[in-house]
């Protein structure tokens, strides 16, 4: 099964929806293995990457939330690809 195809995943989404209401859906950062799937098409000069359930479910926080940066793997590149979002693989950062 792909990423976000669990059983469980209607519930783990349900409980990210919930406490991100509980801060009005803002927060400093979000930390994720994957992107959105509008990040991803942002992403895809090189590559194009298969948008599943978890990355369409990423894309609705993108929309909601308002977030200073979003930092994500997965991809296996260095990346900032917005000022806000930035794909990390042999990097640091410090928060």
């Amino acid at each position: 099964m792909g990423a976000g195809t669990t059983k469980r995943s209607g519930a783990e989404y349900r409980e990210a929806r919930e406490n991100l209401e509980k801060y009005n859906y803002k927060v400093d950062y979000i930390i994720s293995h994957c992107c959105s799937s509008e990040t991803q098409r942002e992403m895809s000069l090189r590559r194009t990457y298969e948008k599943n359930m978890l990355t369409d479910f990423f894309d609705e926080i993108k929309s909601k939330c308002e977030f200073e940066k979003w930092y994500f793997g997965h991809y296996h590149r260095n990346e900032e690809v917005s000022d806000r979002e930035i794909v990390l693989y042999e990097r640091i950062v410090e928060l």
